[in-house]
């Protein structure tokens, strides 16, 4: 039986490793004046910090003591605010190691010892594929839950034939069908790291075999060449992973949603007259929250627990859209008087 580990001990493992070869790494790349090994040094830095910030978030995200009171929503973004600045961390030593790269192309310095550099590199190769092995992901569980601002405590039971008319012609049959998995944002970023020191080690090495094996005086240039090729690749690495965490981080509407889509949906549902003020947005990588405004003109007859329905079937139209929860503020209007009474909070 394989032996499971989770995701706090792989990231610590990690952790370890990274540490151990961080220090065998910087002190051949200096001896041997290798700026590609110096760079790919630096990178396993970048790593070492970022899987330190990944692992506290994920630690505080997990807790179970209480949030500070004026975190309402807790450490829920803990993960996203560590992943993006894993991505900024990464963009700033791109830029480092580019600059380097452009001096030592000017004043070009011998590397001594490519054996060396290039038995340290096929070191942190072998090693990558360890921390790969350790880093496998783990499939997320999200349960969706809604919370609702209606009048009144209600009987919310409705017949399943009622709820499959109300939903009949929704477009969230046709385009939510079967949701796809997300990526959690904090481990993204600890296996981007990962195959972007794997490439990088294959770069160092190619460029202790070039300076190894060629005889002419130009092979020294191999080394800030692969130096330039890690700066693009930890661009590459940090680009998506900056936008992505940004996008979480500015409340953006989730990928596969169109608020028009669920405006619409809203607005097919019996006893909903109009629909104002819809905000959808993403809480964290794994949450979708959304708040909406729902005109209800309800029958002279009618009840409580006709609303009751109502907001039960507006619900069901989030939850299938993948929105966990939802706050929906009713406001009716009574056919007597025209006047619309605000829901309060239960």
């Amino acid at each position: 039986m394989a032996l499971r580990l989770s995701r706090v001990t792989r990231l610590a493992l990690v952790i370890a490793i990274t540490m151990s070869f961080f220090f065998v790494e910087i002190s051949v790349g200096f001896y041997t004046h290798s700026l590609a090994l110096v760079a790919d040094a630096f990178h396993y830095l970048n790593d070492l910090i970022a899987f330190v910030i990944a692992l506290i978030a994920l630690r505080i995200s997990r807790s179970d003591s209480p949030s500070p009171k004026n975190l309402s929503f807790g450490w829920q973004r803990a993960e996203v605010l560590g992943s993006f600045f894993n991505g900024v961390f990464l963009l700033a030593l791109g830029i480092g190691i580019c600059l380097q790269s452009i001096e030592k192309f000017i004043f070009l310095d011998h590397v001594e010892n490519p054996k060396l550099v290039l038995i340290v590199a096929c070191c942190g190769l072998a090693l990558n594929f360890v921390k790969h092995h350790h880093h496998a992901e783990d499939p997320e569980k999200n349960t969706s839950q809604s919370t609702l601002c209606i009048p009144n405590a209600v009987d919310e039971t409705a017949s399943a034939e009622a709820t499959l008319i109300a939903h009949l012609d929704h477009r969230h049959h046709h385009s939510l069908i079967v949701k796809r998995p997300q990526h959690d944002l904090g481990m993204l970023g600890v296996f981007l790291h990962v195959l972007g020191d794997a490439l990088n080690n294959i770069g160092v090495i190619i460029s202790a075999l070039v300076i190894w094996l060629a005889k002419h005086e130009g092979r020294y240039y191999a080394d800030p060449a692969v130096s330039v090729a890690i700066a693009l690749m930890i661009f590459v690495s940090a680009l998506p992973l900056v936008r992505n965490a940004g996008y979480v981080l500015l409340e953006s509407v989730p990928p596969h949603i169109d608020v028009d889509d669920v405006k619409s949906d809203l607005e097919m549902i019996p006893g909903v007259s109009a629909v104002h003020d819809l905000h959808i947005w993403r809480l964290s990588q794994h949450k979708s929250l959304a708040s909406v405004h729902v005109v209800h003109v309800p029958p002279e007859d009618s009840s409580v627990v006709d609303l009751a329905k109502v907001t039960k079937t507006i619900n069901e139209c989030f939850q299938a859209y993948g929105i966990h929860a939802a706050t929906i503020q009713p406001e009716i209007i009574r056919p007597n008087n025209r006047q619309a009474d605000a829901g309060r909070e239960v």
